[in-house]
């Protein structure tokens, strides 16, 4: 016959209520997705920081045999009018740099232009170099030089070759107009210059406009014969890498990385809107309703091998309330984190969440504590039995804390180690119980047998008694009675 007396131990002592705390800890919080930058000005931004953190590296390792000849061409091309020292020169060529270092000139914005001009110039510079391997483009380590750029390239002998390249210009018209036609009248200086795109036409004639050169400036640089070389927004983006730079002195992020969490702070505002909260609470009711009911279910199955529907039901409203009670919590901690605590919103949410957690999982245990004290008072469970089963439903219990950042993803997770684990401690109960039962048998079959033997010993001993007085009365009869004497006869021989 079935054990009814297992099933209502497995009933009263495995309720529904911790179950469901577990299940309802896994969809009550939003789940934000750090979601890639798309936009292209911000990604342009990251590879202009990252070109200026590369140009802090030196130009050449020291020791090598080309810091002599790069340092000779950096001393051959400053504008000191006393020159520079070879060791200043080798230290210009050998030296790193912070990145708040190399933008803390009399004119940063200038040399953020450099660094921009570095990254941009390199397709022009193939086209010059074209009998050449472009190998790199660095911006001028001495602050003086006479021109702003120093090229890498490969030359027809296999061997790498460096030289001075052009100089950068941003400003007012007037200004740069002016600073132009002095390099192109200055000897070492050369011609060719980079410039912002609003000052240069397609095909690289200064361009007439009211925003760029006049009639008369562009006249003055086309006689001195200046080649200009356009780079897009070259000023617009030189300010957005001082900018950058001064922001990540403070955060300590590039750009990428500053959007990316700026639009993880604003997808998380949006989660906790009132109308996001309100379809959470929905979804959440509903999801963990279902799975609190299919956790039942499939417990019961596993335990049982039956299913009782008012449990099911009963489990599946348990999940209902604790899902919604979860949404309505997790909102109300993510306000006190960035209200009164006054967290960002990625710390608010993770505070909203590990409270949330917290506090199912301490529910969920003091359910299952109450649960098995209640079975020892009944006599359904040993101390050490209700000992051991707590400890087990307490780890279960605590996977909510583990698996959170998981979310919704994690659920399947939470519900197959709830009937994984509930189901082994109620099939390692079943066993103790047969086990229980047959050293009982065994107990009072070894009583039988010892009853048995003991019966049997008194036989014997009776017995024994018994055989003890028949030879005693035989004895005595032997006794008294006269011996025959044996008659003697005469033989003749």
């Amino acid at each position: 016959m079935p054990d009814t007396t297992d099933r209502s131990r497995s009933k009263s002592a495995d309720p529904d209520g911790s179950s469901a705390t577990v299940v309802a800890a896994g969809v009550a919080n939003p789940q934000v997705v750090v979601a890639p930058v798309a936009d292209p000005a911000i990604l342009d931004q990251g590879r202009v920081f990252s070109e200026a953190i590369r140009q802090t590296l030196p130009v050449a390792p020291p020791g090598t045999e080309m810091v002599g000849r790069i340092a000779e061409i950096v001393r051959n091309g400053t504008a000191r009018p006393t020159g520079i020292t070879v060791d200043t020169a080798h230290k210009y060529v050998t030296s790193a740099k912070s990145l708040d270092s190399l933008m803390s000139g009399a004119y940063p914005a200038g040399k953020a232009a450099e660094i921009v001009t570095a990254l941009d110039c390199r397709p022009l510079l193939s086209q010059e170099y074209n009998a050449f391997n472009l190998i790199d483009v660095r911006i001028s380590p001495d602050p003086t030089s006479q021109k702003d750029l120093l090229v890498a390239f490969q030359t027809g002998e296999g061997c790498t070759g460096w030289d001075h390249h052009g100089q950068v210009k941003t400003g007012s018209k007037a200004y740069v107009t002016s600073s132009l036609i002095r390099m192109a009248q200055t000897p070492g200086y050369g011609k060719i210059a980079y410039v912002d795109s609003r000052y240069v036409n397609p095909d690289s004639t200064p361009r007439v406009a009211s925003e760029a050169f006049t009639e008369g400036q562009a006249r003055r640089l086309k006689a001195a014969g200046v080649q200009l070389c356009e780079i897009a927004d070259l000023e617009k983006r030189a300010q957005l890498l001082c900018n950058n730079v001064k922001a990540a002195g403070a955060d300590g992020l590039d750009p990428v990385a500053r959007e990316q969490l700026r639009q993880l702070r604003d997808d998380i505002a949006r989660a906790y809107r009132p109308s996001a909260v309100a379809t959470r609470i929905m979804g959440g009711t509903a999801i963990a309703a279902a799975s609190a009911a299919v956790l039942s279910l499939i417990v019961q199955l596993a335990t049982d091998g039956k299913v009782d529907a008012s449990t099911v039901h009963q489990a599946a409203g348990t999940g209902a309330v604790f899902g919604a009670a979860g949404v309505v919590a997790d909102a109300g901690f993510y306000q006190i984190g960035t209200t009164a605590l006054g967290m960002t919103p990625e710390a608010a949410q993770a505070f909203a969440q590990n409270s949330v957690g917290a506090g199912f999982c301490v529910v969920a245990v003091v359910t299952d504590l109450v649960a098995e004290a209640r079975a020892v008072r009944k006599g359904e469970r040993t101390v050490a039995d209700a000992i051991g089963g707590t400890a087990t439903k307490t780890a279960l219990d605590l996977l909510p804390l583990v698996m959170s950042p998981l979310g919704l993803a994690g659920l399947p997770i939470l519900v197959s180690a709830q009937v994984g684990g509930r189901w082994l401690l109620a099939r390692a109960r079943s066993a103790d119980r047969l086990l229980e039962r047959a050293i009982a048998q065994d107990l009072a079959l070894a009583e039988d047998v010892e009853n048995r033997l003991g019966l049997f010993s008194e036989g014997v001993r009776q017995a024994v008694e018994d055989c003890d007085e028949t030879d005693a009365r035989f004895h005595r009869v032997l006794a008294s009675k006269p011996r025959p004497r044996p008659n003697l006869q005469l033989v003749e021989e």
